[in-house]
């Protein structure tokens, strides 16, 4: 079981890296063409524009990862059927199931640095892409901002800052409206400043306005117990996709703060754990699909089959991620299905030829 375990992953990551630094090289010079007149415009020279791809490429290559399993998991298989390893494989006692536990160790191995780049890699580079300001806040990335003002949604309230104040664990001249939680508005705060201090923020020079109670108040100072720490006021207009799982789970959790919608955080909270285990479905696919091929010895077969189930489920993906960014399915409901839907066909069509060819 080793010695099949070490040349299966052998074959299939040498193929894996060729895909992956193929895409790469593609996607990353498609990308530089597109953002061009953005780079120059900001005088770009040829050192700035190896720091934009060598920033880009995580963000890349985390989209890359599940179609270079694919695409490496079915030129592995058709090397496998072409030279008649995979026969011998079955007929020195390799089962179906017992060729996809071989595989396991790749699958592993590939959502580990699916894991890694989603969580590491990909927000540092996006933070120093938006600090080098080649991401800009009108950028699909970025929260939507309504002539220079970020809305906040913090539990039942809503906080209306000017983007350009908000600092390093600071806030200045912005408006807390204070809301039940059926969404009435009970009162109106104007705060000229607020720091982080202790766990808390600090509101300093503070007017109030409460709904029916007449003429406003002032306070020098109140404190506001909010879960919203500087980290993640830094982070409040970044997409969730370009944020690590602490950080999501921070604006997904809590009294729900954010700029993005709650159900929108709670998607990709789901998602990037999915999608850690999307390339053991691409394998899997892979090895029921070889069974198929491997009858006729036609390869053409397993590349159209392959390429063809593995674009419906991105395709799929794609469209029950939507719903559930907007909040037409339930988080867990949006990122899970096409996983488990996939996962459950793939493992249907193994067991169905186990079973067939069972003796009596």
């Amino acid at each position: 079981m080793n010695t099949f375990a070490a040349y299966l992953t052998r074959l299939l990551l040498g193929r894996f890296l060729l895909m992956l630094v193929c895409l790469l090289a593609l996607l990353l010079a498609l990308d530089v063409m597109v953002n061009s007149n953005r780079l120059l415009g900001r005088g770009a020279d040829l050192s700035d524009l190896g720091r934009y791809m060598l920033l880009r490429s995580p963000i890349i290559i985390s989209d890359v990862i599940k179609i270079a399993t694919l695409l490496a998991g079915l030129l592995t298989f058709a090397t496998l059927i072409r030279h008649g390893e995979l026969t011998a494989m079955w007929n020195a006692g390799v089962s179906q199931f017992g060729l996809f536990l071989r595989l396991l160790p790749m699958a592993a191995l590939l959502g580990l640095l699916q894991f890694a780049v989603d969580d590491f890699a990909v927000p540092v580079g996006f933070e120093e892409l938006r600090s080098w300001g080649i991401v800009r806040d009108n950028d699909p990335d970025e929260a939507s901002l309504t002539e220079g003002v970020t809305w906040i949604h913090i539990g039942s309230d809503i906080v209306r800052v000017p983007t350009e104040n908000i600092g390093e664990g600071r806030l200045s001249n912005f408006t807390i409206f204070e809301r039940d939680g059926n969404g009435t508005l009970l009162g109106r705060l104007d705060v000229v400043g607020a720091h982080y201090d202790g766990g808390v923020w600090v509101l300093s020079d503070i007017t109030e306005r409460a709904v029916g109670r007449g003429l406003p108040r002032h306070s020098d100072t109140r404190e506001w117990r909010i879960s919203l720490d500087p980290e993640s006021l830094r982070n409040l207009s970044a997409h969730p996709r370009n944020l690590s799982f602490d950080q999501i789970s921070r604006f997904a959790g809590g009294d729900g703060q954010g700029t993005w919608a709650p159900y929108l955080y709670r998607t990709w909270l789901y998602e990037k754990i999915s999608t850690c285990l999307v390339p053991l479905l691409m394998l899997l696919l892979c090895a029921a699909l070889g069974q198929q091929s491997q009858r006729g010895g036609r390869v053409e077969l397993l590349f159209l089959g392959g390429v063809a189930v593995g674009f419906a489920f991105f395709i799929f993906n794609g469209i029950t991620l939507a719903m559930g960014e907007v909040g037409l399915l339930p988080p867990l409901i949006a990122s899970a299905v096409p996983l488990v839907a996939f996962t459950a066909v793939a493992m249907s069509i193994i067991y169905w030829h186990e079973l067939k060819n069972r003796p009596a």
